[in-house]
């Protein structure tokens, strides 16, 4: 190579990825004529689609008929009930999920709409990594590591797709709103007081309701206000976003063995290990040194 001539050329990274999933009760149903599913809410999206049948579902007052191929994307709290409303059998598909990451979350709120037909492009868009999900679902494939894993490849799928799908529909629409610009600064707040008690800059334990007031106070907006806009916004309160974003740090510095749960419980701000201990089964349901136990003997 001729002298001064750089040796690298050109270099293109895909970006570092850091975000937590849960995919919870995912499976499909099949039930008789005059089936009914009582009012309820929970705190995770949901994605029913309708294989068979007819359904009928209630969604926060408003009436929703599906037929096959049609799909309702629920947000958390919805309040909702439904009922097998045709002459036959129903078969439904039915998947709960929650992730932390933020612009994904904020796609799902933002967009007011529940039910898509199965003509629509959102619902064209998703149904592939839904039929991966259906065929996976089965007694055969249960508990198989294999099956764990092709789930969650199909859940990527699916999380693309709606990310694109979604990210389609908004761009006709004015949607970086007010709202949504002071619940991204919040967020990111949030994110960075986690970050600067992982990497030391703010060592002092600090009650979770003592940060988001910290983190609020200079907006403008009472911290009600704030926690209504950010809660529209993402579909979760900022002491839940707080609380999810603790827990991941907290399981990520307990995989590294360098560190001990006493320097762990340190690093996020807490007083005492049991303290920090407490908390952590509160949150998973068993001790930090259990869970750290998994990955390092």
């Amino acid at each position: 190579m001729p002298d001064g001539q750089p040796l690298q050329i050109r270099e293109v990274m895909l970006p570092d990825v850091e975000a937590t999933f849960r995919i919870y009760a995912a499976h499909w149903r099949t039930v008789a004529q005059g089936w009914e599913y009582p009012l309820h809410a929970h705190p995770l999206f949901e994605i029913n689609l309708l294989m068979e049948g007819r359904q009928t579902m209630e969604v926060s007052g408003r009436t929703y008929v599906q037929e096959p191929g049609d799909l309702l994307l629920l947000k958390p709290e919805d309040l909702h009930e439904s009922r097998s409303s045709g002459a036959g059998n129903m078969t439904y598909y039915c998947i709960h999920f929650d992730t932390d990451e933020r612009a994904l979350r904020e796609l799902l709120c933002r967009d007011g709409q529940r039910y898509f037909s199965g003509d629509s492009p959102l619902a064209c868009a998703i149904r592939p990594s839904l039929d991966k999900l259906i065929d996976l679902t089965s007694e055969d494939a249960a508990g198989k590591l294999e099956t764990k894993m092709r789930t969650l490849s199909a859940m990527f799928e699916l999380f693309a797709a709606l990310t694109g799908s979604l990210s389609e529909r908004e761009n006709s629409r004015l949607t970086h709103t007010r709202a949504a610009r002071i619940a991204e600064r919040i967020a990111a707040e949030l994110e960075r007081a986690v970050e600067d008690a992982a990497n030391g800059v703010n060592s002092s334990e600090e009650r979770t309701a003592d940060t988001v007031a910290a983190v609020t106070a200079g907006l403008g907006y009472s911290m009600s206000a704030c926690t209504r806009i950010f809660q529209r916004v993402y579909g979760i309160s900022p002491r839940g976003y707080l609380s999810r974003l603790k827990l991941k740090k907290a399981k990520l510095l307990l995989m590294q063995p360098e560190l001990s749960v006493d320097s762990v419980s340190r690093l996020l701000g807490y007083g005492d290990i049991a303290h920090f201990s407490r908390q952590f089964k509160r949150w998973t349901g068993e001790a930090p040194g259990k869970f750290r136990g998994k990955y390092h003997i």
